[in-house]
């Protein structure tokens, strides 16, 4: 197929790039004139998510669109979701865990967004009801990136000891970014149109993360303090979730091949 890829350039995005020119598919990375340039495997197409008006034309005359993309602001992602649907290319759309509420949660689950994710659920709708595709990953470790080690792997060298945010006890859905780049590609050539599928491969207490992390130790954050440095995201640390993918596991075939994070932080 021919694939355009938001976001080739970012953490999930490249690993998602690379997953499906590995596959034999032939790749075009978006790519904003004063952004960092794709690895030369790629075709190159001008656009910018910030400039939600170049994307239509950009996105025009795939076999698929994947918007792997960091998210910017509620306005300017809703605007860019419908130049990019008004492309006429179909759209695989990331949004997130955040999306959801605290507790069991699976693909059927009623949105209930974090604040931080507010304006996700609209998106995802009007994605789904064009014919979209929506992937909500978990938090995204492995490679050397994502929050695990941007943040709390951060927060634990310079503290000595590992962080978490609240009380202990907080769940977290998490999966490698190479899983969860396998997972696009399932999506991308076996899913039904206007569906959604959990990248989540396990559910990990945040705070286990943290004595990883932190050689043995952690110690609680109080959310005054995290959010006075992180804002809005320091609360989603304290949203216990439990979120299930087994029915992308059964339809897609998805069979995640990194399945502790633990084992992974402590190897």
């Amino acid at each position: 197929m021919k694939i355009l890829i938001i976001g080739a350039s970012g953490y999930i995005g490249s690993h998602v790039a690379a997953a499906f020119a590995d596959a034999g598919h032939d790749v075009f990375a978006l790519h904003r004139p004063a952004g960092a340039p794709p690895p030369a495997r790629y075709h190159r197409v001008a656009g910018d998510l910030a400039q939600p008006g170049s994307l239509t034309a950009a996105a025009a005359g795939y076999d698929r669109v994947i918007h792997a993309g960091a998210p910017l602001d509620d306005g300017t992602d809703r605007a860019g979701a419908r130049a990019l649907l008004a492309s006429g290319s179909p759209l695989l759309y990331t949004t997130g865990a955040a999306v959801l509420g605290a507790g069991s949660q699976d693909e059927d689950s009623t949105a209930d967004p974090h604040p931080v994710a507010a304006g996700r659920p609209a998106i995802e709708q009007r994605v789904l009801r064009a014919g979209g595709w929506v992937i909500r990953p978990g938090m995204v470790y492995g490679d050397g990136g994502g929050l695990v080690l941007g943040l709390l792997a951060a927060k634990a060298a310079e503290r000595g000891t590992g962080v978490y945010i609240g009380p202990p006890g907080t769940r977290w859905p998490v999966v490698h970014v190479d899983d969860l780049a396998a997972l696009y590609l399932a999506v991308a050539t076996q899913a039904a149109p206007g569906t959604i599928w959990h990248g989540a491969s396990e559910t990990v207490r945040l705070d286990a993360i943290a004595t990883a992390l932190g050689g043995g130790t952690a110690e609680s954050w109080p959310l005054s303090e995290a959010s006075a440095e992180l804002g809005p995201l320091a609360d989603l640390f304290t949203r216990d979730q439990d979120v299930s993918a087994v029915k992308t596991r059964a339809a897609l075939g998805w069979a995640p091949a990194r399945t502790s994070i633990l084992a992974y932080l402590t190897s």
